[in-house]
């Protein structure tokens, strides 16, 4: 493999997880805010709403950690193309 390809794996793994730590932190705050901070908010809505920030930060720390392994994959596969090929 070439070394622009090498390098465009490896800046794909960099960008892969930057946006894998995005995602996990869109949210953590909102989830921790409502089930730390905000336990005496009451009404009709709460639990469904901790329940639906609960549900989404499950959903968004799955992405992130299938992302990162994307960029696992792709650190393994420059990590492999630079390696001399024996014949």
């Amino acid at each position: 493999m070439a070394d622009p390809e090498i390098e465009k794996l490896t800046q794909r793994a960099t960008q892969l997880r930057s946006l894998a730590d995005h995602i996990d932190s869109l949210v953590t705050r909102p989830k921790t805010q409502s089930t730390t901070q905000m336990k005496k908010w009451a009404g009709p809505n709460a639990e469904k709403v901790r329940g639906d920030l609960k549900s989404w930060h499950t959903k968004c720390t799955a992405v992130a950690t299938k992302l990162r392994q994307m960029a696992t994959d792709c650190d393994k596969t420059a990590e492999e193309a630079k390696k001399p090929k024996d014949k």
